[in-house]
C-alpha cells in the first residue's frame, strides 16, 4: 500500500507548474493528447496547463501526416521524442534516460492499453467520431492514479521490459492445494480465477481455451496496486483487457482476503457480484481449514529469495526470464543493491543490454559488458532470457561457471519459482 508520503509527493507532482525548473529536471515526461490538441494526460504537472507543449505536439504530427507520412522519433540532443499515434490519441514520451525508442514506444503502449481498460476502442473511436475536439478527461477523470502508477512502475519494474510477469515462489504442493481449491468456482460465466500478493502472481485459473496476456496480467496488477479503494471492501468494477478483447468489458470481483494477498473473479456478465462474493466466502473457508491462507499471508510477506540462496560465486544479482512460461524471477537487492541509486544504475545497465540484445538491425545471443562497478551479462536462448550482475574484476571463466550453477539451482527450483502449468476450469 501506498504512504502518505508516496500519495503527498504524487499530488506534488500533480501541481508542478511546466513553466517550473523542478518540472524540467524530470528525465522522462509522458503525454497524451487527442487528434485535435486537447490535452488529456501528463505524467507531471496539471495536464489543463501544458496546452502550449501539447498545441505544439499537434502541430508536428499533422506535418507529417500532410505530407503522407508518420512521425516516430526525433533525436534532439540527450532528449528523446518518442511518438505512438492510435487513431484519436496521440502518445509522446520525452525521455533523457538511456532507454531505447523500443523501449518507450512499448512504454507508451501500455498506457494506451491503460486507457482502452477503462474505455475500450469501440467507446473510444465513436466519442471522437462523433466529437473530434472532445475532452476526454470528462470520462477518464478519477483515473490518474492508475496512469501515474503505471508510469512509475515502469521505469524500475523489469516485467514490463521483458513483456512478463513476476509469480511467488512457493512450494509447488501449497500452489497446487490453492489452485485446487479455487476449483471450486464452479460458474459457467467465469473466465479468470486469481490470488495476488505485492505485484506477483501467486496462481491463475482459467479456460482451457483461454490464456491470460502477460500485458492483460499487468494491467489487472496496476489497477490492483494503483488504488489503496481495493484493500477496504469487495469491489466490482468493469475492465476491458486489450488483449483479450479490446472491444468489450469483462467485469473483475476484486477483494483482499488477507493484507497483502487479493482475490481476483473475472466474468464476462455484469450480474455475477453476489454469486462472485458467495464463492469467495466459500474460498476462504477451504483455505483457512486447511491452513493454507496463513501460509499464503507468511509468505507473501517474506521478501523473497537472497542471491546467497543460489550459491553461485560471484553473482550479486540476476533476472532470469523463462520465455516458455512468460514469467521472470529475480533476487532481492541485497549490498550494493539495496541504495536506491545503486538499484537504479544496476537497472539502467540491464535496460541497456536489454536493448542490444534484442537490436532489430543486430540481435545479440549472448553480451558481455564491463564496467567500472560491475560486470554485467546478458543471454538469450530458445528457452530463457538472462541478465546478470557480477563484481567488476570476474573473470570470463569464473562468470561462466557461476552462470551454468545459477540455471542448475533455477532448474531445481523451477516448480516453486513459477507456474509451470495453470489450472483451468
Amino acid at each position: 500500500m501506498k504512504n502518505i508520503r508516496d500519495i503527498v509527493a504524487s499530488m506534488d507532482m500533480k501541481v508542478e507548474d511546466p513553466q517550473s525548473v523542478n518540472w524540467c529536471r524530470h528525465r522522462k515526461h509522458f503525454f497524451i493528447l487527442s487528434s485535435a490538441g486537447k490535452p488529456i494526460y501528463t505524467r507531471y504537472g496539471d495536464e489543463s496547463r501544458i496546452s502550449g507543449y501539447t498545441g505544439v505536439i499537434q502541430a508536428i504530427v499533422s506535418f507529417f501526416v500532410d505530407a503522407e507520412d508518420s512521425i516516430r522519433c526525433i533525436n534532439a540532443g540527450n532528449h528523446k521524442f518518442v511518438f505512438l499515434l492510435k487513431g484519436p490519441l496521440y502518445l509522446v514520451a520525452v525521455s533523457r534516460t538511456n532507454e531505447s525508442e523500443t523501449q518507450l514506444r512499448d512504454q507508451l503502449n501500455y498506457l494506451y492499453n491503460q486507457i482502452l481498460s477503462v474505455l475500450t476502442s469501440t467507446q473510444l473511436t465513436r466519442i471522437f467520431e462523433q466529437r473530434i475536439n472532445y475532452d476526454l478527461r470528462l470520462l477518464l477523470g478519477g483515473t490518474e492514479p492508475f496512469l501515474d502508477n503505471l508510469a512509475t512502475s515502469m521505469s524500475d519494474e523489469p516485467g514490463f521490459m521483458l513483456g512478463s510477469i513476476q509469480c511467488v515462489r512457493m512450494n509447488k504442493e501449497l500452489r497446487d492445494k490453492i489452485g485446487s481449491i479455487l476449483q471450486i468456482v464452479k460458474s459457467k460465466d467465469l473466465l479468470y480465477a486469481m490470488l495476488i500478493a505485492n505485484n506477483k502472481l501467486i496462481t491463475l485459473l482459467r479456460p482451457k481455451r483461454h490464456s491470460l496476456h502477460s500485458a492483460d496480467l499487468h494491467l489487472i496488477f496496476n489497477m490492483v496496486n494503483g488504488s489503496s479503494t481495493f484493500r477496504s471492501a469487495e469491489s466490482w468494477t468493469p475492465i476491458c483487457l486489450p488483449k483479450f478483447n479490446n472491444k468489450g468489458f469483462l467485469h473483475a470481483y476484486v477483494c483482499y482476503i488477507t493484507g497483502n494477498v487479493c482475490l481476483l473473479l473475472i466474468s464476462p456478465d455484469k450480474d455475477k457480484f453476489f454469486e462472485l462474493s458467495d464463492a469467495k466466502s466459500i474460498i476462504v473457508e477451504e483455505l483457512t481449514s486447511c491452513n493454507a491462507l496463513q501460509a499464503i499471508e507468511e509468505v507473501s510477506q517474506s521478501e523473497g529469495y537472497s542471491i546467497a540462496d543460489v550459491g553461485a560465486a560471484g553473482l550479486r544479482h540476476f533476472i532470469y526470464k523463462s520465455r516458455k512460461h512468460v514469467q521472470y524471477t529475480s533476487p532481492t537487492f541485497m549490498a550494493p543493491y539495496n541504495d536506491p541509486h545503486e538499484k537504479q544504475k544496476l537497472f539502467k545497465l540491464y535496460r541497456y543490454t536489454h536493448d542490444r540484445m534484442h537490436s532489430r538491425i543486430r540481435p545479440l545471443k549472448v553480451h558481455y559488458y564491463v564496467s567500472p562497478t560491475e560486470t554485467i551479462l546478458g543471454w538469450i536462448t530458445s528457452t530463457f532470457e538472462l541478465y546478470a550482475a557480477f563484481g567488476p574484476l570476474i573473470s570470463k571463466s569464473a562468470l561462466t561457471n557461476s552462470s551454468h550453477t545459477l540455471l542448475k539451482w533455477i532448474k531445481k527450483e523451477e516448480e516453486n519459482l513459477f507456474i509451470l502449468n495453470s489450472q483451468v476450469f
